[in-house]
């Protein structure tokens, strides 16, 4: 079987409680999913920042998939910025 989302497939998910869903690649956080009262899923990064709604689980994991692999390369980004002394 084909995966539609190859990036993901190394990324673990675990249902904490009925509805909310928390990703982890090789033991580090990557966001979670939380079902809403209308059904849909709303994603959140490893930052608790809103990525989207979704209407299904799996568009919601892999969006936080996604965003987790876009901050990986963003991070050495933030991390050069916080050492620059603004004049």
């Amino acid at each position: 079987m084909n995966d539609p989302h190859p990036a993901s497939s190394d990324v673990l998910w675990a249902c904490v409680e009925e509805g909310f869903h928390v990703g982890s690649r090789s033991g580090d956080f990557l966001g979670y999913v939380d079902r809403q009262p209308d059904g849909t899923y709303a994603a959140f990064d490893a930052r608790s920042r809103p990525i989207g709604g979704f209407a299904t689980l799996d568009g919601a994991t892999a969006a936080v998939s996604s965003s987790a692999s876009a901050t990986v390369a963003d991070a050495g980004k933030d991390e050069q910025q916080e050492g620059v002394v603004q004049r």
